[in-house]
């Protein structure tokens, strides 16, 4: 019996909700929800574009989406209640007003892979990947929400509205130097909050590329209206390409794309690279007079805010002077007491999504600039070390410490305390997986080679293609190098390794010193996810444990269903778990979140795990007793208007109070150099009309 993805997976709503009361589906205890289990747990998710909900009709990645916030309240013996509500960023408006049909429909935004992009206005900061709350001392708590691609903002809690971006646009260097009222802002979807000096540390990044890419920017999404001859012939290289009979070096793919790039129609062509000179010129006037070494260059910078001012930036520089360059992103970073832990992680997002434009009216041109642009992720994780009193006060270039460790990591944790500069990293290592993916039209089962399930389009992961680890590495920060390691595997069930949670903070509101006990989601392995392109992609994969050919018995066999587990880091081994039913239509467990038993120990064991479960008739609250996960879910609440789709990952305040942060910024301010600029008046206009009185 094959295990079926449930629909509901797919099926997020658009609809705000208001405080609506939870129904108890099912309870193994008196009255519902555990007494002593209080507090507010935050999730959030992308939820389709402006247009409504997701799925999206045109296939889009279901991770480019709106943010959607939610808020469960729990409280002691009452009803559980839940709050949505949308992240409206000034770009979500601009979005909004030039849809098709609109009068600003040419200035309008296109899917661009994981990304959503305008040549006049530049790229949509969603706001659907992570929360991070701020526990000053002696304050009301604060919360954020985060994106890869755009500034984190702050939300008032108590309402779940926006209420400012930190920093300005000014303070954040774009991915590429072209003009764009929203620029391309690289960024983490986990900066870290230190309770105890009240600071938030942030990463700002780009990576050079080509200045004729650069260029070309404006014009990419024409390339939907190529002549059928010339999406064939794109098809038919495409198809050369995965079939590994095309695969030309780094020279030769230059000279095949200027040759093709000859025979385009004239208006199809990019246009020169802008001046270096211009560009760096552009950059140093309206970034602070500080430019880059070299225009659309390497950069990366570690911003500091204090929750009231303008952040500092620091430049982290290479011990030799070079800038640092990240090859694919930074999703996490890490804070000890002495130490800020980078690292360049497993996600491929930015320009090179734009290019991957996508292209309805052209779909052989798609699917080529995906086999092209497409690269397994990289088999290991680069660290970068950044000590904590080496950043002077204002700013200004710091250098880094850099440690390879073997196997890709997306997602990971820390421990607080360094001892004699020894750093305890703790990393999920997801395996021959690629977060980077989608499921397209033009992909097929990896076994059966039928086209994909069009219920799935635009679904992550497109199936993992190895067995995923554990790791747990020592590093040395003075040596640059790895003392210690032990890494976990469970190969029998070719376990995958999702999101995860934990006790974040003790009293003070600082992070444990050790780590021991992590709750992490067991990813099954979903037969109808796997693609012959992922399978390709990863069939040469250095690291291997699990042979393909049993990864496809197992998928053959109907795959296994998720797991929640506790894992304690300091044995390396699972410590506890429940696996779900194996049927049919499977169970999907979503984000997860670890919340302190009311008058408890303070153990990191003492508490719920509150889940997020699609099963295969909706979306389902599950709360789990974190000391028993064996025992299974002691109760289960839902709602029929929450349909939240795939939600990502989560945080808990003890309690909500309405914003008083005191730092805003204003966005006419923020906006309107960008958009004095352009040379577009419409693009004056859109923003007179539609985004500015929405704030003002």
């Amino acid at each position: 019996m094959r295990q079926r993805v449930p629909d509901a997976v797919m099926a997020a709503s658009a609809e705000e909700l208001a405080n609506v009361e939870l129904e108890v589906l099912d309870s193994a205890i008196p009255g519902g929800a555990p007494l002593d289990l209080t507090g507010h747990v935050f999730v959030i998710g992308p939820a389709g574009s402006v247009d409504g909900g997701a799925p999206r009709a045109d296939g889009a990645p279901i991770l480019n989406g709106n943010g959607m916030i939610y808020r469960i309240d729990f409280g002691s013996g009452g009803p559980v209640r839940l709050t949505s509500r949308l992240a409206r960023t000034p770009c979500y408006y601009a979005d909004a007003a030039s849809r098709p049909g609109t009068r600003f429909e040419e200035l309008g935004f296109h899917d661009a892979g994981l990304l959503r992009f305008s040549p006049s206005l530049g790229l949509r900061n969603q706001l659907n990947a992570a929360l991070v709350p701020m526990h000053a001392p002696r304050a009301p708590a604060r919360l954020l929400v985060t994106y890869d691609a755009g500034r984190p903002y702050e939300i008032d809690p108590a309402t779940l509205e926006l209420v400012t971006p930190v920093g300005r646009n000014s303070a954040w260097y774009p991915g590429a130097p072209v003009d764009h009222p929203f620029p391309i802002t690289l960024t983490t979807a986990h900066p870290c909050f230190d309770a105890e000096r009240g600071e938030l540390w942030a990463v700002n990044y780009g990576r050079a590329l080509p200045g004729r890419l650069i260029a070309s920017l404006p014009l990419i999404d024409e390339l939907g209206a190529l002549p059928r001859s010339l999406d064939r012939l794109a098809s038919a290289a495409a198809s050369m390409v995965e079939q590994q009979l095309l695969r030309p070096s780094a020279d030769r793919l230059e000279l095949f794309a200027k040759r093709a790039l000859e025979r385009l129609p004239a208006r199809f062509r990019p246009v020169a690279p802008l001046d270096p000179a211009d560009l760096a010129a552009r950059q140093a006037a309206r970034f602070g007079g500080v430019p880059l070494a070299e225009a659309a260059g390497d950069f990366v910078y570690l911003l500091r805010w204090d929750g009231h001012n303008e952040p500092e930036r620091h430049a982290l520089v290479l011990p030799g002077g070079a800038p640092v360059r990240i090859e694919q992103s930074v999703h996490q970073i890490g804070l000890t007491r002495r130490w800020i832990v980078l690292a360049d992680t497993a996600f491929r997002i930015g320009l090179e999504s734009v290019a991957s434009l996508r292209a309805p009216a052209s779909p052989g041109v798609e699917r080529l600039l995906r086999s092209l642009l497409t690269m397994p992720q990289e088999p290991s994780t680069t660290f970068y070390l950044v000590r904590r009193d080496a950043l002077r006060p204002g700013g200004g270039p710091v250098a880094v410490k850099k440690i390879v460790v073997p196997l890709e990591t997306l997602h990971f944790l820390v421990d607080y305390e360094d001892a004699g500069d020894r750093i305890t990293v703790h990393a999920a290592h997801n395996c021959a997986t690629d977060h980077g993916e989608w499921i397209r039209p033009c992909d097929r089962h990896a076994a059966d080679k039928t086209p994909a399930p069009p219920r799935l389009l635009g679904l992550l992961p497109a199936g993992q293609a190895d067995v995923h680890r554990i790791g747990r590495y020592t590093l040395d920060a003075a040596a640059e190098r790895v003392v210690d390691q032990a890494v976990f595997a469970d190969p029998e069930r070719a376990l995958g390794i999702g999101l995860y949670a934990y006790r974040e903070a003790g009293a003070s509101w600082m992070p444990p010193d050790r780590l021991k006990n992590v709750y992490w989601r067991g990813c099954g392995i979903w037969d109808d996810l796997s693609t012959e392109f992922v399978d390709r992609l990863y069939a040469s994969y250095p690291h291997r444990a699990l042979p393909m050919a049993t990864l496809r018995r197992l998928r053959a066999d109907g795959g296994q269903p998720d797991s929640l587990f506790r894992f304690n880091h300091r044995a390396m081994r699972i410590e506890d778990r429940y696996e779900f039913p194996r049927q049919s239509v499977g169970s999907w467990l979503s984000s997860l979140q670890f919340v302190p038993r009311r008058g408890g120990s303070g153990a990191d064991t003492d508490g719920y795990v509150v889940a997020l479960v699609t099963t295969p008739r909706r979306a389902e609250v599950w709360i789990f007793d974190a000391t028993n996960l064996a025992r299974g879910p002691l109760c289960k609440l839902g709602h029929p208007s929450f349909r939240p789709g795939l939600t990502l990952h989560t945080a808990w305040l003890n309690a909500v109070a309405p914003w008083r942060g005191g730092y805003r910024v204003p966005v006419r301010e923020d906006h309107e150099d960008f958009v004095a600029e352009s040379p577009s008046d419409e693009v004056r206009a859109l923003f007179e009309e539609e985004v500015y009185p929405r704030f003002d």
